[in-house]
């Protein structure tokens, strides 16, 4: 066991590292290609159980998975319990990651972004409905980043729109006619 928790110390702690340096933000459940969408009511806190995991938030479960179960081998606690021990230590930190960084990113405080984004073109990936929000793909400071936007326009996936006002991560959009 203890090469299989040294293996994802490594890995785990190496990428965790290199997520120092990039963006490694994007659920899981975005990378499944079904981007979330905020419930009724307009609050994006709840969503898919794969929206709240971040590829940071899965490799700091690996990470602390295995310098969890290496521990356990230093204490010299049964393989059982190694096992166990290194689960909760992953589960603990990788879920804790996954709640901070989903909070930070509702609230709109997880951005690197220094460019406003009022002005800017967009293109609608999921169409807002009333109260609930859609996401939509726009670029900034040369990254392309979803976002979530809302309307008081009949918006259809694809449509292009402008960036009217921001207030957190939340964007409100309006048809744009290029011509």
């Amino acid at each position: 066991m203890s090469m299989v928790f040294t293996v994802c110390a490594l890995v785990g702690c190496g990428l965790l590292l290199l997520s120092l340096l990039g963006d490694h933000s994007s659920s899981l459940h975005d990378l499944a290609g079904h981007p979330e969408v905020a419930p009724p009511g307009g609050h994006a806190f709840g969503g898919s159980l794969l929206s709240w995991f971040s590829l940071r938030s899965v490799v700091s479960f690996v990470a602390f998975f295995g310098l969890g179960g290496l521990l356990a081998a230093w204490l010299a606690l049964r393989p059982e319990l190694q096992l166990v021990f290194a689960l909760v230590a992953g589960a603990a930190v990788g879920g804790f990651t996954a709640f901070v960084f989903r909070l930070a990113e509702v609230r709109g405080e997880l951005t690197a972004r220094t460019t406003p984004l009022v002005g800017r073109t967009a293109q609608v990936i999921v169409a807002p409905h009333g109260a609930v929000p859609g996401k939509v793909l726009l670029t900034a400071g040369g990254q392309s980043e979803q976002m979530l936007a809302r309307s008081s326009d009949d918006l259809t996936p694809g449509d292009q729109v402008l960036v009217i006002s921001q207030a957190g991560g939340l964007l409100d959009v309006k048809r744009w006619d290029a011509r």
